[in-house]
């Protein structure tokens, strides 16, 4: 797949027009009473020509109290998607599935971590397969528990990939509260080593998105989110100790929750005025190291931000009922409507990458429940 990354733009050059259709939108069979979506996407070069690629969607089902996710593959050999299968991922007594981020590996392997309600536990489960796993009898996840108590239902999930020692790191980054303090927290597990956990910072009350977390070049964690009072923030894990991060105010003028992108060089943000209702775009100058702010459009919630292989980036957003999508080309934006039939509640961005064009895939519900995909 060949790309032509573009020159560096950092001037706040905005304007937009609106798309006169939707885009092709599918609602997944079979899922009723979900509560807010996330969406994953991986894909894999096998060499040859041969590639596979996955999307999956994690999201609660709020009639049983169960976490649950619907996922497609298609393949070089396969290349159209296939139907979207449904699994459940814990079920219990308990309410599962609150504050849910999805991450996939290479190979499409899920790691979502979420909030258990029964004793304000986190918990990240892994797909395992084969009925082998241990979140129930039968159960093709397994699901640890890294936390007992006080854990709000927010969380973000992220993978990084050493290539010297072959081993995945699994990130995790939640929100603690007792008494009315806020605290962030950072877990991790490196390979098959233990969980362990680290403090970042004391806050007032905390927004965070569950795509929040993401990585720079050298697989260091920065995370942004709303902090009352403060506006957006950025923490970055600076080392070498795991409780080692810095802070900064991105803008004191942005309320969360706020969603991160990072690719290469290129660090975006993407939020909203909490005065206005206008969608807000923070992007890094390398050459300065601050954020240069702009707004995208005048209206806009429940955001979602990815980048695509051009370092472009694409946002979904809900305005006045319908899922909407902003992509910035040429310092350009221009914006899409992906679904304007009462849908846009928990929009999910990400880019399918193959074939060797970028499409953005925006998950959403839909008022009622269902969980619906629209394709660029």
């Amino acid at each position: 797949m060949q790309k032509i990354i573009p020159s560096l733009v950092f001037a706040t050059l905005t304007s937009s027009a609106s798309a006169a259709w939707a885009w092709p939108t599918a609602q997944i069979s079979g899922v009723t009473y979900a509560g807010p979506q996330v969406q994953g996407y991986a894909w894999k070069d096998q060499g040859g020509g041969a590639w596979t690629k996955w999307n999956s969607i994690a999201y609660r089902d709020s009639n049983v109290g169960d976490l649950k996710i619907a996922r497609r593959s298609a393949s070089s050999a396969s290349p159209t998607w296939s139907a979207w299968s449904l699994e459940t991922i814990d079920s219990a007594a308990n309410d599962v599935g609150n504050g849910a981020s999805i991450a996939l590996d290479a190979d499409g392997v899920e790691y979502v971590s979420y909030v258990d309600s029964t004793g304000e536990r986190l918990k990240v489960a892994r797909r395992v397969g084969g009925g082998a796993g241990t979140c129930f009898a039968g159960s093709n996840w397994d699901c640890d528990t890294l936390v007992f108590g006080d854990v709000t239902d927010q969380t973000a999930i992220g993978l990084t990939y050493d290539a010297a020692t072959l081993q995945y790191t699994v990130h995790v980054i939640f929100v603690k509260e007792a008494a009315g303090v806020y605290d962030l927290w950072y877990a991790r597990k490196i390979g098959t080593g233990s969980w362990t956990t680290a403090w970042i910072r004391e806050a007032n009350s905390i927004s965070l998105a569950p795509d929040a977390l993401a990585f720079t070049s050298g697989n260091l964690p920065r995370v942004a989110y709303g902090e009352s009072l403060e506006g957006i923030r950025l923490s970055a894990f600076v080392g070498p100790a795991q409780g080692n991060w810095t802070t900064s105010t991105i803008d004191a003028n942005g309320a969360g929750p706020a969603s991160l992108a990072i690719r290469s060089f290129v660090q975006n943000i993407a939020y909203r005025n909490p005065a206005t209702g206008a969608l807000r775009f923070a992007a890094l100058n390398i050459f300065s190291g601050s954020f240069v702010l702009s707004t995208v459009t005048s209206s806009a919630s429940r955001i979602s931000l990815a980048l695509d292989d051009d370092l472009d980036p694409h946002i979904s957003f809900q305005e006045g009922g319908a899922a909407k999508r902003a992509v910035r080309k040429s310092g350009t934006w221009t914006i899409d409507t992906a679904d304007a039939s009462a849908a846009g509640y928990g929009t999910s961005i990400k880019i399918d990458t193959q074939l060797a064009t970028d499409k953005a895939l925006v998950s959403h519900t839909d008022g009622f429940g269902h969980v619906k995909v629209s394709a660029e």
